[in-house]
């Protein structure tokens, strides 16, 4: 009868394989500690080396990877002045600026009066901002925004729930906040525009044709 092998467990020899670095096996699976950027580095190098087929090195594709990732966040920024330009507006206040937004109780203004004013002494960027004003004035009369001394223009745009005066008041609000926040130029003709602006808004309130 053939006598069976049996596996002798020896404490000792698993000890000192258990401590010997040939032996880790472990530590070989181990992924090397990648932050976002290299990750991303990584990847936009395999694409590029595969359209190119390996004629670009790394050196070359990081760099172009930053430029294309400026070239995106420069797109998203103009994209976003163009939908919101309120974004970008300026809070430092005009000094030529009779009245201000944030200080200036609507109800205690003499619009006709103050704007006349502006237009003779041909000040547009104070007549706008009557202009501006006035309207909010009509508004808040007719119980369609609920004006705030501390409100923005762009809360009392989203406060407008009719849909038919919205689209000319956000149009009329643009040409404010260009005005006012972002040194554009005011002139009579820009003046006028706004007015006529104004003229439809009054005109869908009344239910007469535009």
């Amino acid at each position: 009868m053939i006598q069976a092998d049996t596996i002798i467990y020896d404490a000792k020899k698993i000890a000192d394989y258990q401590h010997d670095s040939r032996f880790d096996y472990l530590s070989q699976l181990d992924l090397p500690d990648y932050s976002w950027f290299d990750l991303l580095s990584l990847w936009f190098n395999r694409l590029i080396n595969s359209i190119f087929r390996g004629r670009f090195e790394q050196y070359i594709t990081t760099p172009l990877m930053i430029i294309i990732f400026l070239l995106l966040l420069s797109t998203i920024i103009y994209f976003l002045y163009k939908k919101r330009p309120e974004l970008f507006t300026r809070s430092k206040k005009t000094a030529s600026l009779a009245y201000s937004i944030e200080e200036e109780n609507i109800h205690q203004i003499n619009f006709d009066k103050e704007i006349a004013s502006a237009l003779q002494s041909r000040d547009y960027r104070l007549a706008i901002r009557l202009l501006y004003l006035q309207t909010l004035r009509f508004f808040s009369d007719n119980q369609l925004i609920d004006w705030q001394i501390h409100k923005t223009p762009t809360e009392y745009l989203y406060e407008l729930t009719n849909k038919e005066m919205r689209q000319p008041f956000r149009v009329f609000t643009n040409h404010f906040l260009h005005v006012r926040y972002g040194n554009y130029p005011a002139s009579s003709e820009l003046y006028e525009t706004m007015l006529s602006l104004q003229a439809s808004i009054k005109q869908i309130k009344k239910g007469e044709p535009v």
